[in-house]
């Protein structure tokens, strides 16, 4: 161990023979790249953002266009047609569900509840009267 650490003494390093003016110089150099780094992010990023920017007006552009196709409008109304057609058969299928079941749906049973709150008012309406 005693042999590095003389060797790392008698080590020569540059820093230690280096002029102050060279010292300068460097730490000049050093800030300079500094700036230019932090340049050529704010540029890459300000790039970044006006491409994607571009990208997008133009995809909007072309999505515009392709709507206006015959062919796309056609495809649209299709598709349309399609979810409609869907969300019935959807709709008719759980109908059959529930008649097969024999339970009533959501709505139904909403509509129960307020006829038998409508005749329970009713009932006290007539209770009360003959009481008094």
């Amino acid at each position: 161990m005693a042999s590095k650490s003389r060797a790392a003494r008698n080590e020569l390093r540059w820093e230690d023979f280096r002029p102050e003016w060279a010292n300068e110089r460097i730490e000049r150099i050093s800030e300079e790249l500094e700036q230019w780094t932090d340049e050529i992010q704010a540029r890459s990023s300000k790039f970044r953002k006006e491409s994607q920017k571009r990208i997008e007006k133009s995809i909007d552009q072309l999505q515009t266009e392709l709507r206006k196709l015959p062919g796309v409008k056609r495809a649209e109304k299709l598709r349309n047609d399609i979810e409609k057609r869907v969300e019935k058969g959807r709709r008719e299928s759980v109908d059959r569900v529930y008649e097969s079941l024999r339970l009533a749906r959501l709505d139904e049973v909403k509509k129960l509840e307020r006829k038998i709150a409508k005749l329970n008012r009713k009932l006290r309406d007539i209770e009360k009267q003959l009481a008094a």
